[in-house]
C-alpha cells in the first residue's frame, strides 16, 4: 500500500466517523419537544436547531439551541434556559416519547383492549375527551397542551380512533346497530 493510498483511506475513515457523529446528533435532536418554561413554569413546545447540534457535535458535545418555541416571537430574546432540559434528557422531552410512555400498557376507553406500542407506519391511538365524548388524534393537540391533555383525556386505541374519526367526519355514512345477539325464530 502506497503512502498516498494510506492517507486517502485514513482521511476517508476520519470523515466517516465525523459524519456518523453528526448524523447521530441530528437524529437525536430533531422533532417537537415539550419542556417547562423557566419563566412561566408552564409547558412549552420547542424545536431544537438539529443542524447546529449536528455540526457542533463533531467538535465536542452537541450544542442545544432552539429553532422554534410556541412563546415566540414575543419572547424571542429569552436566554433559552429550557435547552438544558433537552441536553440532559433528549429522548424524554420528545413529544412522541411522552406519548409512547403514556399509551404503553393502557386500555382503550372504548373497546377496553390493551393498546399495543405505537408504530410509525400505522394509525396512532387517540385521546377521548371525557366532557364532550369526542376523540382527538394526538396531532390535533398543540404540543404545549400535551401534558394537560394527557392528564384530562382517556386513551383510545388506533382502531377505535380511526372508527370514531370516520363517524365524526361522515355521520351520514354510519349506521349504528345493536350488537346483542338476536333470538332465532322458528
Amino acid at each position: 500500500m502506497t503512502a498516498q493510498l494510506f492517507v486517502v483511506v485514513l482521511l476517508g475513515i476520519v470523515l466517516a466517523v465525523y459524519l456518523g457523529i453528526a448524523l447521530h446528533a441530528w437524529f437525536r435532536m430533531r422533532g417537537a419537544r415539550v419542556v417547562v418554561c423557566p419563566e412561566t413554569h408552564q409547558p412549552a413546545a420547542v424545536e431544537v436547531d438539529a443542524a447546529h447540534a449536528a455540526v457542533s457535535a463533531m467538535w465536542e458535545n452537541a450544542d442545544v439551541r432552539l429553532k422554534t418555541c410556541n412563546r415566540w416571537p414575543e419572547r424571542k430574546d429569552c436566554d433559552q434556559a429550557c435547552a438544558a432540559q433537552i441536553a440532559i434528557a433528549p429522548h424524554d422531552t420528545l413529544a412522541t416519547a411522552i406519548l409512547q410512555k403514556y399509551f404503553a400498557g393502557k386500555r382503550c376507553a372504548i373497546c377496553k383492549r390493551t393498546i399495543d406500542g405505537i408504530h410509525v407506519a400505522q394509525p396512532h391511538p387517540g385521546l377521548l375527551n371525557v366532557a364532550t365524548h369526542e376523540t382527538l388524534d394526538w396531532d390535533e393537540i398543540p404540543t404545549q397542551n400535551l401534558p394537560d391533555a394527557l392528564a384530562t383525556h382517556l386513551p383510545v386505541c388506533a382502531n377505535c380512533q380511526v372508527s370514531e374519526t370516520f363517524r365524526r367526519r361522515f355521520p351520514d355514512l354510519v349506521t349504528d346497530r345493536d350488537h346483542r345477539p338476536q333470538p332465532i325464530e322458528h
